[in-house]
């Protein structure tokens, strides 16, 4: 057996995952439980701090028992958790605001106000589009001033769930820095919160946790959650990070000049740089910090890409899903090698794939559209525009990247997420992009990540950037062929104009079917 072990936990909106690893990096188990939320009405989505309370100590004591391990050589833990949405507590750890989540639309109007009313100095010092934390605070504080003024700290659900299993004084809540982007009330230069931004929102500072470094040992696990969790009462419990970042340091975004595509149900382009400028000409990326000081993730996401894929899966693949069902080929494959058929640009055929508007910059009237079908095109024709219009949206973020950032050298483009499986769209993205597309050799990077910053924070790994190196490995690249690049960059500049072109059309009809 390993000499000591760290235990990563990865707190989603859908999803609770713990793994138990040895230091090399070696996942010895891991367990997996569904997170508690329902959907009462549209527009509302209820989820309970006591819910994900119960499911995190049940999934952490379930990985614990399937490792088999002496939990005393527990070095540490590390939580990563869902980043959009906000919770409050009093000062006593009692829950008076259910963590509420970007999902529960009913704070939208505050998103509106605060950037009505200082979305240039948001972005500026908080670096966001659009502002959730604030937002929710404030959606609160008008809405359920009763509530909102028993609270004694507002936080995250990580900050909530280590506050509680340590039993902090309330005077300790926390929130590691990579969160600040998100709570659109920070100056992430400067790692505080903004004077100038609470005041201008009326939310007291003294309502805000205390900002620490992800690496920061923040607590020990209080006898009273030690046997809920089946481990150790003092196991030291780290700060953590967002899940977005903690996966992004899990796939090795180390370093300025390399992103990363998280080819997911929300795709995003990630880029690593060593500077906090925020995008403030185009409006295009959000600036996240890093867990390692001093680097920072602009990035930007598809509204619902993965979704989209699906959905074509769903409505016009429907007898490839039965045949993948006898013969034990997926959809996507068959997909895949019917496009590969079809040569760049699809013979003439454009997609706009963004069937839930276009979200940085913040486009919300644009929806779905094929350009330029005739006769000869069929499923596969559509099939490669789709996946090829994607990759222009891509093209386009590139674009704002090397404009914002003209010092950094773009390296490659690392893979994650289900899509990272289709050969086809890797090859098509490095083609439009003209960058070179690696995949990894490991899929678990949150949680890789997480058990990385823990054991950063209590000594085992003196470097993060090191370790990252030497846990993932590419496995196989794709490299951008000239021709294909030369064709894609004229669709590119295209697909970069239509919007102009066609909003109007998509606003008159969606007026028609009100």
């Amino acid at each position: 057996m390993e000499a000591s072990y760290l235990i990563g936990v990865d707190v989603g909106v859908s999803f609770v995952k713990a793994g138990v690893y040895a230091t090399n990096g070696r996942c010895l188990a891991t367990a997996q439980n569904v997170s508690p939320g329902e959907y009462p009405e549209p527009g509302v989505f209820i989820q309970s701090n006591a819910d994900y309370l119960y499911t995190v100590t049940k999934t952490i004591r379930e990985t614990v028992e399937k490792a088999g391990i002496d939990t005393s050589k527990v070095e540490a833990v590390g939580i990563s958790g869902a980043m959009g949405g906000a919770t409050g507590v009093d000062k006593e750890w009692n829950v008076v605001l259910d963590w509420s989540i970007i999902s529960d639309t009913r704070y939208y109007t505050y998103v509106t106000r605060m950037k009505e009313t200082a979305g240039e100095q948001i972005l500026r010092l908080s670096g966001t589009n659009f502002p959730i934390f604030g937002p929710k605070l404030l959606w609160w504080k008008h809405d359920f001033a009763s509530s909102y003024n028993k609270v004694r700290k507002f936080m995250f659900l990580g900050g909530y769930l280590i506050g509680t299993l340590c039993e902090l004084p309330i005077e300790d809540a926390f929130v590691d820095r990579t969160f600040l982007q998100i709570s659109s009330l920070a100056d992430i230069a400067a790692d505080r919160w903004s004077d100038d931004l609470c005041r201008a929102f009326g939310i007291e500072a003294s309502l805000l946790p205390r900002i620490v470094d992800s690496h920061e040992v923040v607590g020990k696990l209080s006898p009273k959650y030690a046997d809920a969790c089946g481990l150790a009462a003092g196991t030291p419990f780290v700060a953590g990070a967002g899940d977005k970042p903690a996966g992004s340091i899990g796939a090795g975004l180390v370093e300025p000049g390399i992103l990363i595509d998280e080819s997911a149900s929300f795709a995003a382009l990630s880029l690593c740089v060593d500077i906090y400028a925020p995008d403030l000409e185009y409006k295009t990326l959000e600036n996240m910090p890093s867990p390692i000081k001093g680097h920072y993730f602009p990035w930007f996401y598809l509204i619902g890409s993965g979704v989209t894929h699906a959905w074509f899966k769903d409505n016009f693949a429907g007898e490839l899903q039965l045949k993948g069902e006898q013969d034990g080929v997926s959809a996507f494959q068959r997909l895949d090698e019917e496009a590969s058929a079809v040569p760049p640009g699809s013979e003439g055929l454009l997609a706009l794939g963004l069937l839930g508007g276009r979200g940085f910059p913040s486009d919300p009237d644009i929806r779905g559209m094929w350009i330029g079908h005739t006769w000869s095109h069929k499923r596969a024709h559509f099939y490669r525009a789709l996946l090829e219009g994607f990759a222009y949206e891509y093209a386009c973020v590139l674009n704002v990247m090397k404009k914002t950032y003209p010092d950094i050298s773009l390296d490659e483009v690392r893979i994650i997420g289900g899509g990272a499986r289709s050969e086809l769209w890797n090859q098509i993205k490095s083609d439009v992009m003209g960058l070179k597309y690696v995949k990894l050799s490991r899929d678990d990077f949150a949680l890789l990540g997480d058990i990385i910053i823990a054991g950063h924070a209590v000594g085992v790994y003196e470097d993060m950037k090191m370790t990252c190196r030497q846990f993932v490995e590419e496995t196989e690249n794709f490299t951008p062929q000239a021709e294909n690049h030369r064709i894609y960059e004229n669709y590119v500049r295209y697909y970069s104009d239509v919007f102009d072109k066609v909003r109007g059309m998509f606003q008159d009809l969606q007026r028609m079917g009100r």
